[in-house]
């Protein structure tokens, strides 16, 4: 028999410009009952390391440029300030009008919501996704993110989350001497179905994908697959516990799972250059031709 043991570790300090995350999690961890050990992994959420890091906004201090405010009266509903960090981040590559299209599943979230008396104004706080390239991933509005921050406060996810990934991974060792892999995660909304997941954006101490590609299966075929995104699956085990509200839970601690060591980021596993735009194009193209051939099918009673 396999297991894995999760553990979620409960911070109610708030986590403030200059906190010593490694030091904290060797000391909750203790504290909690659950104290670290080799070989465990350590997910840590995105917001906790930027407000650590310093990297909390105040929209008061944002100065839109004059390209904000004009993206903001074209795409209605968006506050420039908002516009203005996005950009800064980030290179916008695709718009999703959010609100239009999430407007007609109105069922559905009073069906899971938990304050039906403010779904419309949630989701008229939301009318667009940015979809930003911010280095090498693909970021809803470039991780911005107000949650869990004071009013008109927001946080941007590191400009290297796999550099922070492993400041955290050696520090911990530094301090306790005991070596641990660290994921860091963030949430984004999934495009293939309604709803939301914990995805990695960095990692130190852990291949973030399996190298089973071609492998052979129970029948001696080879597969095509056997690319599981390692880091991705922690961070959405991790957000189990985590939840997306009033949890306090920013780190979880698993254990149990045999990994190879490596020091290959997220990053690396980014798509490089235009090749997302191009496979978006070639994506298109051949949905196109496939549309056109059916409708001829149909037109010949094919």
């Amino acid at each position: 028999m396999k297991k894995l043991e999760v553990y979620g570790l409960e911070i109610k300090d708030e986590i403030k410009k200059g906190t010593d995350l490694a030091k904290l999690i060797i000391d909750e961890s203790r504290k909690q009952g659950c104290e670290l050990k080799n070989g465990d992994i350590v997910v840590v959420t995105s917001k906790v390391v930027s407000k650590a890091a310093g990297k909390m906004y105040n929209l008061r201090d944002v100065r839109p440029s004059k390209k904000a405010k004009l993206l903001s009266k074209f795409f209605k509903g968006e506050d420039p300030r908002v516009m203005e960090l996005i950009m800064r981040s980030g290179e916008i590559e695709y718009v999703i009008p959010i609100k239009e299209l999430l407007g007609s599943f109105m069922e559905f979230f009073e069906k899971y919501s938990a304050n039906k008396g403010q779904i419309r104004a949630v989701l008229g706080e939301v009318p667009f996704f940015f979809m930003t390239k911010r280095g090498g991933l693909i970021l809803t509005d470039a991780g911005l993110d107000f949650s869990n921050s004071p009013k008109d406060h927001c946080t941007l996810p590191p400009e290297d989350p796999d550099k922070e990934a492993l400041n955290i991974r050696m520090r911990i060792k530094e301090l306790s001497g005991i070596d641990v892999a660290v994921v860091i995660s963030d949430t984004e909304w999934k495009m293939d179905k309604l709803g939301s997941m914990d995805v990695a954006i960095g990692c130190s101490g852990i291949t973030p994908i399996s190298k089973k590609f071609a492998g052979r299966d129970r029948y001696g075929k080879p597969k095509f697959g056997g690319l599981d995104c390692i880091a991705d699956l922690l961070a959405a085990t991790a957000n189990l516990l985590m939840g997306q509200t009033d949890e306090s839970i920013p780190v979880v601690i698993i254990r149990g799972l045999k990994y190879e060591r490596s020091d290959v980021g997220i990053k690396e596993l980014a798509y490089q250059g235009d090749l997302l735009k191009k496979a978006i194009k070639l994506v298109i193209w051949e949905t196109i031709k496939l549309k056109i051939l059916l409708n001829l099918a149909s037109l010949f009673d094919l």
